[in-house]
């Protein structure tokens, strides 16, 4: 039988938003303080607000931000702030009662205040309309989850805050990031790098713990180098006070493309001495070129997009500024993340195209430039003027051009760029001296004097040449002795001795092309540890072998607390050596003589026999097995002595010598010093409030 029970109503189509998009769209929206502050300060900017105050207190963990702006009445808290998605511009019109242009467009900002709080207070005002309350983020998400067509009602707060009488006051508590270790510095540089309206010019103030912000706290005015610039810029030009040449204006070259585009532009591109400088005190990279839109940071970096990886590109820094890409009849170009714009808008398309075609330009000025002003750099020191002026001809002009091109290098330790204009030097003396070897042929053999100057050249230059490597060694020398004071001595040499020969010996260098025999007797030699008894392991740190200008060298690391005696020394001696000679008659090189170095702490006890064995009869007894010791405590201080000696000498007839001195000496014209951070974030007075 049919049932004749009515049908029930289709259920309605209905679009709902969940909590997670919810949570998408703005209340996880960023993740630091200075971001979640600048939309606060952008929507005092389009309040008509004057003065913005920012007060951190360290202490509660509590951010307060004031504005004396326009403020709202009870209908537009209801309408427009707790509204989200409020279309602003749609409502209120283009401008502001002021005649800004306001940055707010999708009314999602102010839940960027709970990616970083819990809750936020808020009190408003317009004219005597009075409205406080609190909003909770976990109370929001308890109303919504779960069913989107819950409303959430915030508590109402009755007590009103003394003395306050126009705008908009936030009060953000319960904070997931910590501000304790926030610096007023810090705090400043972040805003300051988001806006450029932040100045009087604007008439718009903002001030963070009691100092105002100005243009210069972005703080990387003083670190450019070169200036390109696509308007006039007269303020930020005359802040830059290290730029190497007058900036170069742009303006014109890119207007014909910016008009087909119906685009414009304004701002500058730079490029700092160094990429070091482009690391601020809070780790924040630099090294980036951002979009504005209505005085507000719209895209924190374009430059990676263009995928440029000469070196030039490491010393980028920009903001450009493009009004067209947020035009209120034309869709909204930031992203639902809005950090960043869309990437297939054709007006961003279009703006990216100009601006890679300048970073182009920019890219061969800046080589240009820096291999240009450092040639003039390095010429700077005198003496190396005078070493470029005897170069002639071709090898001079080359030697101009490399000398430059150093400015190029990525480095950013000066220290890396002495060594590379001490090596460059000496890479053109060689130079010179093959064109003197060519000039042989064609100087008659009665010219002896000429002959001779020309071979005394080649050994002046190989005496540059060691002189370098004795200084680098004595530098070595002086590093190890400073970890022999604070490590044990055997653990330290051991990374050092095996393939530093010239520690033992300054006449020792690695003999090339017999790894095979070496990687044979270093299998060997770990055999004959493993063999050993436990006591006479303690005793052993490490042993090697390595080759050396014609002889064998096996280096044994005793513990420099351990004194072996004589006949248990020199019977392991006997025994390693004659193994190593067995393997070494099946080589090339089985004729070279071997010598075996111990390094030890304590010399054996019969070396303090004064009647018997005694120092004479340890060391005869050790040389009869082909070794002698060495002592820890005097091994960098005979080699240190070794090697000065020579050095004394050595500088009275190096011409070179001064000529590297004077570059390491030589000093940079050094930038202003950084202003020190301020940690002392004021601790306002704390503030009551009452709920009903």
């Amino acid at each position: 039988m049919a049932s004749n029970a009515p049908k029930s109503a289709p259920r309605k189509l209905v679009m709902t938003i969940s909590l997670s998009a919810l949570e998408h769209l703005g209340m996880n929206l960023y993740s630091n303080i200075p971001a979640v502050l600048s939309e606060i300060v952008a929507n005092a900017w389009d309040a008509d607000a004057k003065k913005v105050t920012v007060t951190v207190d360290a202490e509660s963990e509590r951010i307060t931000i004031e504005d004396d702006g326009t403020g709202m009445d009870r209908a537009g808290v209801i309408d427009r702030f707790l509204t989200v998605g409020f279309k602003r511009r749609e409502v209120l019109g283009k401008t502001t009662a002021g005649g800004r242009k306001p940055m707010g467009r999708k009314g999602i900002g102010k839940l960027s205040i709970f990616s970083i709080a819990r809750t936020a207070d808020v009190y408003t005002i317009q004219k005597t309309n009075k409205t406080a309350f609190t909003m909770d983020s976990e109370a929001i998400k308890n109303a919504i989850s779960g069913n989107p067509n819950n409303a959430y009602e915030p508590e109402e707060i009755t007590d009103w805050p003394a003395g306050f009488k126009k705008g908009t006051r936030i009060v953000l508590s319960g904070l997931s990031k910590s501000v304790s270790g926030m610096t007023i510095e810090g705090l400043k540089r972040r805003v300051a790098r988001r806006f450029s309206v932040i100045s009087p010019k604007f008439d718009f103030t903002v001030r963070v713990n009691g100092e105002t912000i100005g243009p210069e706290d972005r703080a990387y005015h003083n670190a450019i180098e070169y200036l390109w610039t696509y308007d006039a810029q007269k303020d930020f030009v005359k802040s830059c006070k290290h730029l190497e040449r007058p900036r170069e204006s742009r303006a014109h070259a890119v207007q014909a493309e910016l008009t087909k585009s119906d685009l414009s532009l304004s701002g500058w591109i730079g490029t700092v001495a160094s990429p070091s400088q482009l690391k601020d005190e809070d780790g924040e990279n630099l090294n980036r070129l951002a979009i504005f839109m209505r005085g507000k940071m719209a895209q924190e970096d374009v430059l990676d997009e263009f995928g440029q990886k000469e070196i030039y590109a490491d010393y980028v820094i920009g903001e450009l500024h493009c009004e067209e890409l947020d035009v209120d009849n034309k869709g909204d170009m930031a992203t639902s993340s809005r950090q960043s714009l869309k990437q297939d808008d054709a007006r961003f398309e279009a703006l990216k195209k100009i601006v890679f075609s300048e970073l182009r330009h920019i890219a061969g000025k800046w080589s240009d430039w820096r291999r240009s002003d450092g040639a003039k750099k390095a010429i700077s020191v005198p003496e190396v003027s005078t070493w470029l002026h005897s170069l002639q001809g071709e090898t001079k002009k080359k030697a101009e051009r490399w000398i430059g091109r150093l400015n190029t290098i990525r480095s950013s330790d000066e220290a890396d760029k002495k060594e590379l204009l001490k090596a460059s030097i000496l890479a053109f003396e060689s130079y010179r001296s093959k064109e003197e070897l060519d000039r042989l042929d064609k100087i008659k053999d009665e010219n002896l004097e000429q002959i001779l100057e020309i071979f005394q050249n080649i050994d002046d230059l190989e005496l540059s040449y060691y002189g370098q490597i004795v200084k680098l060694r004595i530098e070595v020398i002086r590093a190890l002795q400073h970890k022999l004071e604070q490590n044990d001595k055997e653990l330290v040499l051991r990374d050092y001795i095996y393939d530093h020969l010239w520690l033992l010996d300054p006449a020792w260098e690695r003999t090339k092309g017999t790894e095979h025999a070496e990687a044979k007797v270093e299998q060997f030699l770990k055999a004959n540890t493993a063999s050993l008894t436990a006591a006479e392991k303690k005793g052993r740190i490490d042993i090697g072998y390595r080759t050396t200008g014609g002889k064998h060298v096996i280096v044994e690391l005793k513990r420099a607390s351990v004194s072996i005696p004589l006949d248990d020394l020199t019977k392991q001696i006997r025994k390693y050596r004659d193994g190593v000679k067995k393997i070494l008659e099946k080589t090339t090189f089985k004729d070279w003589p071997i010598e075996i170095i111990c390094l030890v702490g304590k010399a054996p006890p019969e070396w303090n026999d004064a009647s018997g064995t005694g120092p004479t009869g340890v060391i005869a007894a050790l040389k009869n097995v082909d070794a002698r010791i060495v002592f820890y405590d005097e091994l960098l201080t005979n080699a240190q002595q070794a090697y000065g000696d020579y050095l004394e000498q050595h500088t009275k007839v190096d011409r070179l010598w001064n000529v590297f001195n004077a570059i390491d000496d030589f000093a940079p014209p050094s930038k202003p010093a950084k202003k020190p951070a301020k940690h002392g974030l004021a601790k306002p007075s704390k503030k009551g409030r009452k709920k009903k």
